[in-house]
């Protein structure tokens, strides 16, 4: 969430005009994030979040925007787009497609905890239950294909041994799953649920936001995903065992994975893991001769242990 688009005293008041928020208060950009610019915004009714999306095209915003809406019709606590005067939920702010979306009580987890992770399971089978009937099945824009045309471009920019890890794992991937594809139960994503995705308010979920890597995918790639963050170590990428098996315990609790999911299990932490990986380092890479830029990206070595701690060790789905 870094400010990429710089808005104006002047456009702020001018775009709070056009819904029925009242009068503008202040504004402050969001740092943090790397793809969107974000915008507190407070005004005489509440605060809220401007979003402009800078790698989206304004036709592409919209699958987004229903996959929360489903979600919060489903009663989650998410953030939907709010309507304007117009009757429009998606406009173009400074050439960028923009949204407004209510801002959630609760803050940012400092880092997780076996309770926080035991929430998160619970919460994430839940979000799959939800999601298995939302009909507009839109693969991911960082998927197979992506992930494919993206390492062997970078290939030979990395360090050899890193260009040999990212191509095998890829490889890998790609063989196992064109045999089991069919097999794999999928459903709507969240695609990109890291611990900074959610808000807590105490020891309770406030919320989950973000949801730009949405997707229709494995239901066991976006376990991994969560996994991977909410239960490894940062410096050595290993995961915790026992937040591992809060999370996941709490997930089955909720939906039982099938055989086949099971037998995917390692291959998914692997290239979840991979998936993180590749997209920091194209970020990283794009952005290594701006320096504004640069220093606004994740440190991809973060996610780089993480899939070498995956290679060493995959732990089972249910033991």
């Amino acid at each position: 969430m870094a400010v990429y688009t710089s808005l104006t005293d002047s456009d702020m008041r001018d775009l709070v005009a056009d819904y029925y928020l009242g009068e503008l208060v202040s504004f402050q950009g969001i740092s943090g994030g790397v793809e969107n610019t974000n915008y507190f915004l407070t005004t005489t009714t509440g605060r809220y979040v401007l979003t402009l999306f800078e790698e989206f095209e304004y036709e592409e915003v919209p699958y987004f925007l229903d996959v929360v809406a489903h979600l919060k019709h489903k009663g989650f606590n998410v953030p939907a787009a709010l309507i304007d005067c117009h009757g429009e939920r998606l406009r173009i702010v400074k050439d960028r497609p923009a949204i407004i979306v209510d801002c959630f009580p609760g803050g940012l987890l400092d880092g997780t905890t076996i309770e926080s992770c035991e929430i998160m399971g619970t919460a994430l089978a839940k979000l799959h239950i939800a999601g298995m009937d939302f009909s507009d099945h839109r693969e991911s824009h960082r998927g197979i294909q992506w992930w494919q045309e993206t390492s062997k471009k970078l290939a030979p920019e990395l360090e050899s041994h890193q260009a040999h890890l990212l191509l095998e794992q890829v490889a890998e991937f790609d063989a196992f799953i064109e045999q089991h594809d069919h097999e794999i139960p999928k459903g709507t994503v969240h695609g990109d649920l890291f611990y900074n995705n959610t808000l807590f308010e105490g020891e309770q979920l406030s919320a989950i936001i973000d949801f730009y890597n949405a997707c229709y995918s494995w239901l066991m790639y976006d376990l991994a995903i969560v996994v991977n963050d909410w239960c490894s170590d940062i410096e050595t990428g290993e995961l915790d065992m026992e937040k591992y098996h809060a999370l996941v315990n709490a997930y089955i609790h909720e939906r039982q994975p099938n055989a086949a999911e099971i037998n995917a299990w390692p291959y998914m932490q692997k290239v979840a893991a991979m998936r993180f990986w590749l997209s920091r380092l194209e970020a990283w890479h794009g952005a290594k001769h701006d320096p504004v830029r640069l220093a606004q990206q994740h440190d991809p070595i973060e996610l780089q242990r993480i899939l070498e701690a995956r290679i060493r060790y995959t732990p089972n789905l249910v033991e």
